[in-house]
């Protein structure tokens, strides 16, 4: 689907009026995070004494500022997977779908045993494969767990998400709660988990 220049742009006078709101009326688009980003750019690089003007980012740069429809880089991975933001509220993934598992049960959790292997080696008291599963599923009990849990899933390639769900018994609501509960604003986390959003009151 085409890139939206004009909403992007219209999402970006929002923030603006809003003092940067966060959203919740609808799923964020491509639009909303590139806009997102130009907002906090341009106030990051004025802040910091920069004209954001010279980065070609915010109200002065070519994508919210400019005139036509500027070309989006195709060199790098989309915005909305590098850009760090929250996925939606927890709320948004109360409907059965969300709370659905679909994965057949592994007492032995091999996926996750494999993933904290490779992931958290260097970390002191590196859980299991089962400690990690009690942590997704039943939340973590202190700021080192939160770290634990933080840097697995931001750390993990995408592929692995949908894997979690078929192979170690998770549900979406599971791995929405994590990136709550442990702040994890991995946009590709958040662009995958916002798939399955649906207003509060879905059934």
């Amino acid at each position: 689907m085409p890139f939206d220049v004009e909403a992007a742009r219209r999402e970006f006078r929002r923030l603006d009026e809003t003092g940067g709101e966060i959203r919740t009326d609808r799923i964020p688009t491509r639009e909303d995070i590139h806009a997102r980003w130009h907002w906090r750019m341009e106030r990051m690089l004025l802040k910091e004494g920069f004209d954001p003007a010279k980065s070609g980012v915010g109200r002065k740069g070519y994508l919210i500022g400019g005139i036509g429809k500027p070309i989006l880089r195709s060199d790098l991975p989309p915005l909305e997977h590098r850009f760090g933001y929250d996925p939606m509220p927890l709320d948004w993934f109360g409907h059965a779908g969300a709370l659905a598992v679909t994965g057949r049960p592994d007492p032995e959790h091999r996926l996750l045993n494999m993933l904290c292997a490779g992931h958290l080696a260097g970390f002191e008291g590196r859980p299991s494969g089962g400690e990690m599963h009690r942590m997704l599923t039943r939340g973590t009990e202190d700021a080192g767990e939160r770290q634990l849990v933080r840097e697995l899933l931001a750390d993990i390639r995408t592929l692995f998400y949908p894997r979690l769900l078929r192979e170690d018994e998770l549900c979406i609501r599971d791995l929405a709660r994590a990136a709550h509960e442990c702040e994890i604003r991995r946009g590709a986390l958040s662009w995958w988990l916002n798939r399955f959003a649906m207003p509060p009151g879905t059934p």
